[in-house]
């Protein structure tokens, strides 16, 4: 794979949490302006695969073109994911998987070393869980800039160790939950745009899954949430993660952080 593939694969991942986030202004720039578009439909076609191709035309199709359309978008975000309206279509991990708050802690605490390996940490004040989806998508984006640079330095080493990773990351974590996730939109998401990114996410998850030869044990169904009656009465229960700052060099390159509240808009 070219050092160029890899940059298309972090701008998709990259393209797909700033969309699945909440709308800010940097977002709204990008899709007005038409650069979320075209970056989206370059990369797609960049990486050969169909599936990808139409996906990311079908997302093109229905974004936001004025900014009344993109109120209407703020709108619809916030209705399906937002705690403020109500929203009911989760966006985090442990809400797809089966098992009990011992396991849901488990599973936090792996993803935090992961980010944690790569010189990453949550930024204070910030109010996400490690096991959000656009943590997640930020983070694979991370780890494919981290391979070109270090194909570009001819560090083997260095590019072994991100593979791995990345298909470690793939089989015990996005990987086994973006299939739910992309039914249950398909399912109670009137809203055409999320739709077609969800479907565009599980078919880049499945197409790196492929590439880095992983075989990720999916969630069939979703489970009553193994965090349900914590908190309750409390208010919002997002624990402030979401956000990340270097906290340390990386295992073969520069430390890098990742733009979780704090973006630039599409690269």
């Amino acid at each position: 794979m070219t050092k160029l593939r890899h940059v298309h694969r972090a701008r998709l991942y990259k393209l797909a949490s700033l969309a699945f986030d909440r709308p800010d202004d940097e977002l709204e720039d990008a899709l007005l302006s038409g650069t979320f578009e075209k970056q989206l439909l370059e990369s797609a076609g960049a990486l050969d695969n169909e599936a990808l191709e139409e996906h990311a035309a079908a997302v093109a199709e229905a974004s936001p073109t004025d900014a009344d359309e993109f109120d209407e978008y703020y709108s619809n975000w916030s209705a399906l994911f937002g705690f403020e309206a109500g929203g009911n279509i989760q966006q985090y991990q442990i809400e797809y998987s089966p098992g009990t708050i011992v396991t849901s802690t488990d599973t936090l605490a792996d993803l935090s070393g992961f980010y944690k390996a790569f010189g990453l940490s949550m930024e204070d004040g910030n109010r996400e869980r490690a096991d959000h989806l656009c943590i997640q998508l930020e983070f694979l984006s991370h780890l494919a800039l981290q391979t070109a640079y270090l194909e570009n330095e001819d560090d083997d080493t260095g590019v072994e160790v991100v593979t791995d990773a990345q298909g470690s990351f793939l089989e015990d974590h996005l990987g086994r939950w973006t299939g739910r996730f992309r039914e249950t939109l398909a399912e109670e998401a009137d809203v055409e745009f999320y739709r077609a990114l969800a479907a565009l996410v599980d078919s880049l998850v499945a197409d790196d899954t492929d590439r880095f030869g992983v075989e990720p044990k999916k969630f069939e169904e979703t489970p009553p949430s193994p965090l349900d009656g914590l908190n309750e009465g409390e208010g919002d229960f997002r624990c402030g993660t979401c956000g990340t700052t270097p906290s340390g060099s990386t295992p073969s390159g520069p430390s890098a952080e990742m733009p979780m509240g704090n973006r630039e808009g599409p690269y």
